[in-house]
C-alpha cells in the first residue's frame, strides 16, 4: 500500500490537489441557509457529512483502479517468464541469473508482494556465492514480505537458499531446519525438481557431519528423484556427494568413477561450478591414494575455475585440500600459506567448518615444526570455531529435526496406507455392485430374450392363423368360382336351352286354346327370368369385371345394374391410380356387396352413397344410406352377413363401425391401415 501510495502521489498530483479541495470545500460549506436557519436537524447534517465522506473515498478508490489498469496488463506473465529463467540460470550462468534479477525488480515495485519476493530472491542467489550474508539477508526480505502470502512454492525457495546459506556457515542445524521446511512444501506439492536438489542438500549436509550413513541415505533418494524427473544440475550434485562419500570410505575406484561421468555432464552444460566440485572430489582421491601430481593437477584446475567465478567458498575449500596435499608432500611453508588463505576466506564468508578445518591443520604443521606456542594457539582458535559450530544442543535439534521430518514421513505412509485400504475396500464395494449389475443386467437380458420369443411365438401365430384365414377366402372364391362357373355353364344353359324350346313350343302352338296359350306363355316367361337370375347369380358370385378392369370399375358395374328405381346409388372413389392387393380388392368388393344387398333388403332406403378414399395411411371406405336404420345394442344379433363383414375387415387388421338409430338411416365407416402402419 505504501508503494502504491507513493506512486499515485506522483502520478496523480492534480487529481489528488482537487480531490482535497473539493473535499475541504465541502466540509465548510454552510449546510444550512439563512431561510432554514433553525429548522434543518442536526441528524440531516450528519447524513450529509457520511454521503459527503462516501463520494470521496469512492472517488479516491476509483483513482486506485485506474492507476492499476495503467500497468502493462501482461508484466504478470513476463515476471513470471523471467522467474522461471532466473531459477534455470541459477548454477550454469550467474550474470543471466543476474539479468533477470534485476528485471524482476524493476518491474515489480507497483505488483503485488509476491512479485517482489521473486526479485529478492534471485538477487539472493546471485550473491550466494560470494556474500553469503548479503544473501541470507535478502532471503530474509523476502520471507517477510511472503508472510500472509499462499505462494507457498515461492516459501519453499526461499527456505531453501537459506538452508544453502546457514550450510555454508556451517551452522547445520538451521540448515536443516529450513531445508526440511522446504522439503514437506515440496513434497505437498509433488514438485519432483525442488524434492531432488533439497534431499541432495541434506544429504550433503550429513556428509560435513560425517554422519556417512544417514548422508548417504538421503544422497540416493535424491539421485534416484532427480533421475525419474530429469533433474540434470540437482541430479550431478547429488552424485558429487555421493562420490564425497565413496572418497571418504576409501572407495576410491568408485568415486573416481562417478567424478569422471560428472565432469563429461558439466562439460556438455558448460558449467564451471560443477566441474569444479568433480575436480575438487577427483583431486582428494588422488591425494589419498597418494598420487600427489595428479592431486596437485586436479586441485590447481578448481581453484582456477572457482577463481574466474568468485566462488569463495569453493576457494576458501580449494586451498584447504592444497595445504593438506603439501603437508602431505612435507612442504609445511606453502602448507601454512594455503591455510593461512583458506582461514580469510572463510572468515570471509564466516564458515566454521573451514576455519575449523585450516586451523587444526596450522596447529598441526606448528607442532611438527616445534613452535610448540603457535600450535596452542591454532588448536584454540580451531576449537572455538567448533564451539560455535557444534554444541550439545545443536546436535539435539539436529536429531530432532530428522525425527519430526522422519515422524512426518511414517504418519504420511500411514495415510497412504490408509488411502490404499479405503480404495481396496471401494474396488471391492464396487466389483460386487458390479456383479450385481452384472447379474441383473444377464437376468433382464434373458427376461427381454424371453418376452421377445413370446413376441414372436404370438406373431407367428397370429401370421399362421392369418394365413388360414386367408387360405380359407381363398379357398370361398375358389368354391365361389367352381359354383358360378356350374351356374353359368351347366344349370344356366340348360335353362337357355329349355327357353328356346318354350319359346318354338309357343310358337307352334298357337292353336291351343286360350286358357292354354296363356299359360304356356307364362311358363316361357318365368323360364326367360330364371335364365337371368341364374346368370345374375353367377357374375355376382365372381364378378369378370373385378379380373378384367380393376376394383373401382366393378364396384361402378355392380351398382350400375341395380335398377335406380328401387334405390338410388352414388359412388365416389379417389386415389386408386395404382390397383390393390388382390386380396383387398376382394374383400372390399365383398363388403361393399353385402352392405348394398342389406341396405336393399332391410333399410328400404331410396339413397345409397359410398365413398372410398385411398391415402398414404390408409383406406377409408364410408356407406350411408337415409333408410329406416337400427338400434347398435341389437347388431351382434343380426345375421351371418354382419359378421361376415366384421370378419374380413379384421382379416386385414381394420376397423369397421356402424353408425345408426331408428328413422336416420345407417353409416358404416371402415378403416383399413397402410402396411408400414399395420406393422
Amino acid at each position: 500500500m505504501k508503494l502504491f501510495l507513493v506512486n499515485f502521489l506522483s502520478n496523480y498530483k492534480n487529481e489528488v490537489s482537487f480531490l482535497f479541495t473539493l473535499h475541504r470545500t465541502w466540509l465548510t460549506r454552510p449546510y444550512f441557509y439563512p431561510k432554514y436557519n433553525s429548522i434543518l436537524p442536526i441528524f440531516i447534517i450528519d447524513m450529509l457529512s457520511v454521503i459527503r465522506l462516501s463520494l470521496v473515498c469512492g472517488l479516491f478508490f476509483y483513482l486506485y483502479s485506474c492507476q492499476d489498469k495503467q500497468q502493462d496488463p501482461g508484466i504478470r506473465e513476463k515476471i513470471n517468464y523471467w522467474n522461471e529463467r532466473q531459477s534455470h540460470f541459477t548454477i550454469k550462468n550467474r550474470d543471466s541469473l543476474l539479468y533477470f534479477a534485476k528485471h524482476i525488480q524493476e518491474n515489480a515495485k507497483n505488483l503485488p508482494v509476491d512479485y517482489q519476493a521473486m526479485g529478492l530472491i534471485g538477487m539472493a542467489k546471485y550473491h550466494s556465492y560470494n556474500k553469503v550474508d548479503l544473501s541470507m539477508k535478502l532471503y530474509e526480505q523476502a520471507l517477510a514480505l511472503l508472510a500472509h502470502s499462499k505462494a507457498d512454492s515461492l516459501k519453499a525457495n526461499v527456505y531453501a537458499g537459506l538452508g544453502l546459506g546457514y550450510k555454508k556457515k556451517s551452522d547445520y542445524a538451521l540448515a536443516l531446519e529450513y531445508f526440511f521446511k522446504a522439503l514437506r512444501i515440496y513434497e505437498k506439492q509433488k514438485y519432483s525438481r525442488g524434492i531432488g536438489a533439497v534431499l541432495s542438500n541434506i544429504g550433503e549436509v550429513y556428509q560435513l557431519k560425517f554422519d556417512l550413513p544417514t548422508a548417504k541415505k538421503y544422497i540416493l533418494q535424491a539421485i534416484e528423484i532427480n533421475k525419474s524427473g530429469h533433474n540434470g544440475v540437482s541430479y550431478l550434485a547429488a552424485m558429487q556427494t555421493l562420490a564425497n562419500i565413496y572418497g571418504i570410505s576409501n572407495n576410491f575406484d568408485s568415486a573416481l568413477i562417478i567424478d569422471r561421468i560428472g565432469i563429461a555432464a558439466a562439460d556438455s552444460m558448460a558449467s564451471t561450478p560443477i566441474r569444479s566440485i568433480f575436480y575438487n572430489n577427483m583431486g582428494n582421491c588422488y591425494m589419498y591414494m597418494n598420487k600427489f601430481d595428479s592431486a596437485h593437477y586436479y586441485f590447481t584446475q578448481c581453484l582456477a575455475l572457482d577463481s574466474a567465478d568468485g566462488n569463495l567458498g569453493y576457494m576458501a575449500d580449494n586451498y584447504l585440500t592444497l595445504g593438506e596435499l603439501e603437508k602431505r608432500k612435507m612442504n609445511y611453508p606453502k602448507a601454512e600459506q594455503y591455510f593461512a588463505h583458506a582461514i580469510l576466506l572463510a572468515d570471509s564468508i564466516d564458515s566454521k567448518q573451514f576455519k575449523f578445518n585450516a586451523w587444526n591443520e596450522l596447529s598441526e604443521i606448528y607442532r611438527k615444526d616445534n613452535k610448540l606456542q603457535l600450535a596452542l594457539d591454532a588448536k584454540d582458535s580451531g576449537m572455538r570455531s567448533k564451539d560455535l559450530m557444534i554444541n550439545q544442543k545443536t546436535e539435539e535439534k539436529i536429531a530432532e529435526l530428522r525425527a519430526l521430518y522422519e515422524s512426518d514421513k511414517k504418519e504420511q505412509m500411514i495415510a497412504l496406507q490408509q488411502s490404499k485400504l479405503s480404495k481396496q475396500q471401494l474396488v471391492l464395494i464396487g466389483g460386487a455392485v458390479l456383479m450385481l449389475l452384472l447379474f441383473l443386467t444377464g437376468w433382464l437380458w434373458y427376461h427381454r430374450y424371453k418376452i421377445k420369443k413370446e413376441k414372436e411365438l404370438q406373431l407367428e401365430l397370429i401370421r399362421q392363423r392369418e394365413m388360414a384365414t386367408l387360405d380359407i377366402l381363398k379357398a370361398e372364391e375358389q368354391e365361389r368360382k367352381r359354383v358360378a362357373a356350374e351356374l353359368h355353364d351347366g344349370v344356366g344353359q340348360v335353362m337357355i336351352a329349355a327357353w328356346l324350346n318354350l319359346q318354338v313350343l309357343e310358337d307352334q302352338l298357337k292353336g291351343l286354346e286360350p286358357g292354354q296359350q296363356n299359360l304356356l306363355h307364362k311358363a316361357t316367361g318365368m323360364v326367360g327370368e330364371s335364365c337371368k337370375e341364374v346368370r345374375h347369380v353367377s357374375h355376382a358370385m365372381m364378378p369378370t369385371v373385378l379380373q378384367h378392369k380393376g376394383f373401382a370399375e366393378a364396384v361402378k358395374d355392380f351398382t350400375n345394374k341395380i335398377d335406380s328405381k328401387i334405390i338410388s346409388i352414388q359412388v365416389h372413389i379417389e386415389g386408386l391410380e395404382k390397383p390393390l392387393e388382390t386380396v383387398v380388392e376382394t374383400i372390399l368388393y365383398r363388403v361393399i356387396q353385402e352392405a348394398v344387398n342389406n341396405t336393399i333388403k332391410h333399410a328400404h332406403a331410396t339413397q345409397l352413397d359410398i365413398s372410398l378414399y385411398n391415402q398414404n395411411d390408409g383406406i377409408t371406405l364410408l356407406i350411408e344410406d337415409n333408410g329406416k336404420g337400427f338400434d347398435k345394442t341389437n347388431i351382434e344379433k343380426e345375421g351371418l352377413g354382419l359378421q361376415n363383414m366384421k370378419s374380413r375387415i379384421a382379416f386385414l387388421q381394420g376397423t369397421i363401425h356402424w353408425e345408426s338409430s331408428p328413422g336416420n338411416g345407417t353409416l358404416v365407416s371402415i378403416y383399413i391401415p397402410a402396411k408400414n402402419e399395420k406393422k
